[in-house]
């Protein structure tokens, strides 16, 4: 098992200068146990919370690649944040996130679990570096 990784289904599909610049990115919560995603993850593996707020995030910011080093401007924010948009005294997202991945809708191309599952209360905001959830 691994706290982060690019699975195999991902692999498959990412060349950087043409995936990261042509693709349709997006970013999903999950709320899989810590530590059992692996290389053989594959899109249907994921479970996404449920609550008010919650949504993919379309990467519709800038993509950068020197070397096989990917970078990301999202714009503003500079990186992309999830909200629990409920009003306070709301309830919680479903349940604790414990990572985030990227998908292309139909394949995980990364993911990466967070360092301690966040409750997503009402009025919670989650920011998501893509640096380090892209690097090797």
């Amino acid at each position: 098992m691994a706290t982060s990784g690019t699975p195999k289904e991902g692999r498959d599909n990412i060349i950087s200068d043409r995936v990261y610049t042509t693709a349709t990115l997006d970013l999903r919560l999950y709320v899989n146990t810590a530590d059992s995603l692996d290389a053989d993850t594959v899109f249907a593996d994921l479970v996404e919370p449920t609550g008010t707020g919650y949504a993919a995030i379309s990467l519709t910011g800038v993509f950068s690649e020197a070397d096989g080093v990917v970078t990301y401007d999202h714009g503003t924010p500079d990186d992309p944040v999830f909200e629990n948009t409920n009003a306070a005294g709301g309830a919680n997202w479903s349940q604790a996130i414990t990572g985030v991945a990227m998908t292309d809708g139909t394949y995980v191309l990364h993911f990466q679990d967070l360092v301690t599952p966040v409750t997503m209360a009402p009025g919670k905001k989650l920011k998501i570096d893509i640096s380090s959830l892209i690097a090797p």
